[in-house]
């Protein structure tokens, strides 16, 4: 998950500052990518009766269709700012409301049945809530930015991009539940997370526009 999370996010920042100076071609990005396969598998059990194995399955199985639907990225005009701003915005939008899923899929999964399981919970939502903050400080300001104005509108595709740049550097939503021995071997067994972690390399989205 963390590899794919990070090249979303890296691949998405690339675009934009790619876009800073849209107008100017009349290239358009073919913005799809390969969506990630086959890691929607459905969770087998509820957590329960200490199943760590399970608990982990739940998560992952209900986290997968937020990290495949994010590994498309949005068709963009080049050659038309206004619509390739409104693009950016809706797909920005859609980053924002899939974190906002996954963040749910831990908290409804409940505590993990092992040692400070709320705890690890805790700090996992956390990183995702500033990330998911960041996503919608970023839409906001590119939303707001007039292409009546060349130089201002460049320009909040440029910090745009760099706070996403920032984004990319979050690390796995699922690292400090790992740090528990047993969630970390329970997420290594639970066959969507397999499928996650499994699939990474070959699901990242990797179209960015030429300029």
């Amino acid at each position: 998950m963390a590899r794919r999370f990070v090249a979303i996010t890296a691949t998405t920042a690339a675009l934009t500052i790619a876009l800073a100076g849209c107008g100017g071609s009349d290239t358009k990005a073919g913005g799809s990518s390969s969506a990630a396969a086959g890691a929607t598998t459905t969770a087998s059990s509820a957590a329960s009766g200490g199943d760590a194995t399970a608990w982990a399955e739940k998560v992952c199985a209900s986290v997968a269709p937020q990290v495949t639907a994010l590994s498309a990225q949005p068709q963009i005009d080049q050659s038309d700012p206004v619509k390739a701003q409104a693009s950016l915005v809706e797909y920005l939008d859609k980053f924002a409301g899939a974190l906002d899923k996954m963040i749910s899929s831990f908290t409804d999964a409940g505590d993990p049945p092992v040692a400070d399981g709320k705890k690890l919970v805790v700090s996992a939502t956390g990183a995702l809530e500033e990330a998911k903050t960041a996503v919608e400080t970023a839409k906001k300001n590119l939303a707001a930015a007039s292409p009546a104005d060349p130089a201002a509108f460049q320009a909040a595709f440029v910090k745009v991009g760099e706070d996403l740049q920032a984004l990319s550097k979050l690390e796995d939503p699922t690292k400090g539940l790992r740090g528990s021995a047993e969630l970390d071997k329970a997420f290594k067994e639970a066959p969507s997370c397999k499928a996650l972690d499994g699939d990474s390399a070959s699901g990242s989205a990797s179209s960015t526009p030429t300029s």
